[in-house]
């Protein structure tokens, strides 16, 4: 048994080199009966890393996930509802066009070796995406905010007034059951398995919104880690020093609780969509149904009026045909005879 102490110790260790990656990869592999947990902290550890070793967790993930693929696929179920998020945070952290290519390079390899369903690999092209669009935003948002000089702008009346009007311009957000909607009719999913679809309301019992431990961690911190109006009271460096070191590891526990919190959205999402193909594709068998109830309804009437017709003849037949009077056929001799 590996403990969770043990994990975070070898991902301090993580570098980006081949030896290192492939290292903690066989590690993993041999501790694979504990994929959630490695999984688990894993993503914790991702959140808490610095930007330059992030993608060293992909490098990680990616060799255990192909190498899992060919002996039992625990880690290959484990790692894919937290992914999505994961590669949106990593690729938003990072501004390396070349890593972004490598990051996407993963995300094509994972679909041209059947690794992951298209469905989960188009999920996960989106969340790659998103996370370059979050980069950007961000980049944007801090140039706005700041002068040539680095110092942050003041704001401008009139240009506040300039973006509530483009943001009441806005285009109106959909709602989850509208985007689901838009979805399936530009990408149509085929028919999911029943057994697959269960699967993944099952998994969902067990969401991170419903894990009561992080949640009562999270109402237990102390006021002070959420109200700046204190730190007058602090009254000399050791208590700054305490509060500050409170602070991160408070920081650490939002951060890792949000991002599978997203994760989960996500895996709702993909789900919600998933069985609102289902109920479409029941739809359309009900409709198929009962197209050919109405067929065989059609062919039964007209049985039953042949059957009444073939009825009404029968009884205007005469009721014994031994007592018709018929012509003796002709003998052998009579038809040779001349």
């Amino acid at each position: 048994m590996v403990s969770e102490s043990q994990l975070v110790k070898r991902f301090a260790e993580l570098s980006t080199s081949q030896q290192s990656v492939e290292t903690l990869s066989l590690f993993f592999m041999h501790h694979r009966r504990q994929s959630q947990t490695i999984v688990h902290v894993w993503a914790k550890e991702l959140v808490s890393a610095s930007p330059d070793k992030k993608i060293a967790f992909l490098y990680v993930a990616n060799d255990v996930i192909q190498h899992d693929k060919r002996k039992g696929g625990e880690f290959v179920k484990d790692f894919l509802p937290i992914l999505p998020s994961a590669i949106q945070h990593i690729v938003s952290q990072l501004n390396d066009e070349n890593i972004h290519k490598t990051v996407r390079r993963i995300i094509n390899i994972w679909g041209e070796r059947q690794i992951y369903q298209p469905d989960a690999i188009k999920l996960l092209k989106t969340s790659f995406e998103s996370g370059i669009d979050k980069k950007i935003s961000d980049d944007e948002d801090d140039e706005e905010q700041t002068n040539g000089n680095g110092k942050r702008k003041l704001n401008d009346p009139s240009s506040s007034g300039s973006n509530s009007k483009r943001r009441r311009k806005a285009k109106r957000k959909l709602s989850l059951r509208e985007e689901i909607r838009r979805d399936l009719a530009i990408n149509p999913i085929p028919v999911p398995v029943v057994d697959e679809l269960v699967k993944m309301l099952q998994e969902l019992e067990n969401s991170p919104s419903s894990d009561a431990d992080v949640r009562e961690k999270i109402a237990a911190l102390p006021i002070e880690v959420s109200d700046s109006n204190l730190l007058k009271n602090l009254r000399d460096k050791q208590e700054a020093t305490d509060l500050y070191k409170l602070v991160q590891m408070a920081h650490g526990l939002l951060d890792e609780y949000n991002l599978r919190l997203e994760s989960e959205l996500r895996s709702r999402r993909h789900t919600a969509k998933i069985l609102q193909g289902y109920i479409q594709a029941q739809e359309r068998q009900i409709e198929y149904e009962e197209k050919n109830l109405e067929e065989h309804k059609s062919k039964l009437v007209k049985l039953q009026t042949i059957g009444e017709e073939i009825e009404k003849h029968r009884k205007n037949m005469p009721q014994d045909v031994n007592n018709i009077d018929m012509a003796p056929l002709p003998s052998a001799g009579d038809l040779f005879a001349r």
